[in-house]
């Protein structure tokens, strides 16, 4: 097989300007398979990085039917003994108590409704990144009673750091209404439409005395300590913690958007593939029959001294080989250096809505070892299958008439 490489490589030279043009060709196929992947997965992951680590967490608890209902007596059941087995969790890096009910904000200029929510500053600084999307005042680090509202609610009420508003929501244990008053501590910019417009956030303690929900909580939202761990339904975490009248969910249910965007995506590298495969089975083809016809006089000569049909066409394949392995080299090499490339500022889609989560960072590219091992070995494979045409083919050639075509 050594001497078949040599021979293969040495034919591969004699038309140095031929085989750089069909490994160049076939190499940006690869690079460009190389450059979808990587920026495929890097806008997912920068898209689930956000939705995750903005405010959602990468799983929460609830009671059954609370998301449909955000009805206040939906509290987790054993909430307060659910939370402190988290927090003791190995697979868990931590957790959060949260309350959410439904609520009309009130100022003296306007009013508008809003999704509010009870938040222990101290754990949400663990588990979400809303601290730092406050982009005036603070997220509820003062003594008193202080909200922090979406900065499109907050122009909507028409308020700012300081003022007063009456905050209005149905309480646990019948759906009477109760109301507080608040001044305005924070505003949150978060770049996603749909939180700057809906959300409002008080202290934990303060929601469950405006909820009358004694210790009660609405939900627990969860980092793990491997962001792996969200997307495995086989984990054992979703049955301990979902049992009874509760349910734990990861992102992939919370955001069924999202999932659905990377099957999406997948779908479209495995379409980009196919288009991969079209480029390698026409150039690897007429590169091989260009330069078999080139040489037909000596390969005739070959099998009138008697070279046997499969050292023939075992040739041919070497050749292919040959050609397969310059083409993956170069395709990883562009495929990397676009990459690299285009990592270093990114392509700026911040603000865009994708799948109901706004870009809020640029889209870099995420390497994965599969594009530099698995597409390569997956194009050397199909290459040396694409060879067998012409490989046949000159086992099978009459050494007179392959003379007599070069004459």
């Amino acid at each position: 097989m050594n001497f078949y490489l040599k021979l293969a490589w040495r034919n591969s030279l004699r038309n140095k300007r031929r085989t750089f043009l069909a490994a160049l060709a076939v190499g940006l196929g690869l690079a460009g398979l190389i450059f979808t992947d990587a920026i495929s997965y890097g806008m997912l992951d920068g898209l689930i990085g956000t939705a995750t680590g903005t405010f959602l967490g990468q799983a929460q608890v609830h009671r059954h039917g609370f998301l449909d209902t955000a009805d206040a007596d939906l509290q987790v059941a054993g909430g307060p003994a659910l939370l402190r087995r988290l927090e003791r969790d190995p697979l868990v890096s931590s957790a959060a108590p949260r309350t959410l009910s439904f609520a009309m904000i009130s100022s003296p200029a306007n009013a508008g409704s809003a999704m509010l929510y009870g938040v222990d500053p101290a754990a949400e600084l663990r588990v979400s990144r809303l601290a730092r999307a406050v982009s005036a005042g603070t997220f509820l680090a003062e003594e008193g009673d202080f909200i922090v509202l979406g900065s499109l609610l907050a122009e909507t009420l028409e308020v700012g750091l300081g003022d007063k508003i009456v905050v209005t929501a149905a309480a646990a244990g019948g759906g009477e209404l109760a109301q507080a008053m608040f001044r305005v501590g924070g505003v949150i910019k978060s770049g996603s439409r749909a939180m700057d417009a809906n959300m409002a956030f008080i202290k934990f303690a303060k929601a469950q005395e405006l909820l009358r929900l004694g210790d009660g909580l609405h939900e627990i939202a969860v980092v793990f300590r491997d962001p792996g761990s969200a997307e495995n339904a086989a984990l054992p975490f979703w049955r301990d913690y979902g049992a009874g009248d509760n349910e734990a969910r990861g992102w992939p249910e919370l955001i069924p958007e999202l999932a659905a965007a990377r099957e999406m995506s997948a779908f479209g590298i495995f379409i980009t593939a196919i288009i991969l495969s079209g480029i390698v089975a026409l150039g690897i083809t007429n590169t091989l029959f260009m330069s078999l016809y080139e040489r037909m006089f000596e390969f005739g000569v070959l099998r009138a001294v008697g070279t046997r049909p499969a050292r023939m066409g075992l040739m041919i394949a070497s050749e292919a080989a040959m050609l397969g392995l310059l083409s993956a080299a170069a395709g990883a090499a562009i495929g990397w250096l676009s990459c690299v490339l285009v990592s270093i500022k990114g392509l700026d889609y911040t603000g865009v809505d994708f799948a109901g989560v706004a870009m809020v960072e640029p889209i870099r590219p995420m390497f994965r070892p599969e594009q530099y091992w698995l597409y390569p070995a997956a194009l050397l494979l199909f290459t040396l299958i694409v060879s067998l045409y012409p490989a046949i083919y000159a086992a099978r050639m009459n050494p007179v008439k392959a003379m007599r075509k070069s004459l």
